[in-house]
């Protein structure tokens, strides 16, 4: 009998666990990135700088759906494609975010470094084609999906 309530107790405090682990629902916004965007110069540089002068900005919304409104660690990973074809990724691990409307600033996400370094084959331009940047936020300790966008653009 003893171990039977022993096991009940233990499940118990198991699923209690389960239950009231972090939950999070969220969106990843490009701010004046349409559908179908040309970019007007090859130049990698040149991208950073609209998300700098404030062109386009990275808006981050996310809420803790079980209430906790602590910080909670994110993995940002970063891909670059171009003509379906992955040209790079990166990701970094351990950012703190906290739940609300926060604008991510462009260097948290490893695009512009990895644009820069694909125009290394061609003489410091983008390569004419379709692009995508897919940016991609993902709970390290939370019951949650990963929040993800992608910016597509074409060149040439």
């Amino acid at each position: 009998m003893r171990t039977i309530t022993y096991t009940f107790i233990f499940l118990c405090c198991l699923m209690s666990n389960v239950s009231f682990g972090q939950s999070l629902s969220g969106k990843l916004i490009v701010e004046g990135w349409g559908k179908s965007t040309t970019l007007k110069s090859q130049e990698p540089v040149a991208l950073f700088k609209n998300f700098r002068d404030g062109k386009h900005k990275i808006l981050f919304r996310f809420k803790n759906i079980s209430g906790n409104e602590g910080l909670v660690l994110f993995q940002m990973k970063t891909t670059i494609i171009h003509n379906g074809k992955t040209i790079g990724s990166s990701s970094r691990n351990d950012w703190p975010w906290l739940p609300g409307d926060m604008y991510v600033p462009v260097e948290a996400f490893d695009f512009i470094p990895l644009l820069q370094k694909a125009t290394n084959k061609n003489k410091g331009k983008l390569a004419p084609g379709n692009y995508e940047i897919q940016l991609e936020m993902k709970p390290v300790k939370a019951n949650s999906e990963p929040i993800n966008t992608t910016l597509s653009f074409k060149v040439g």
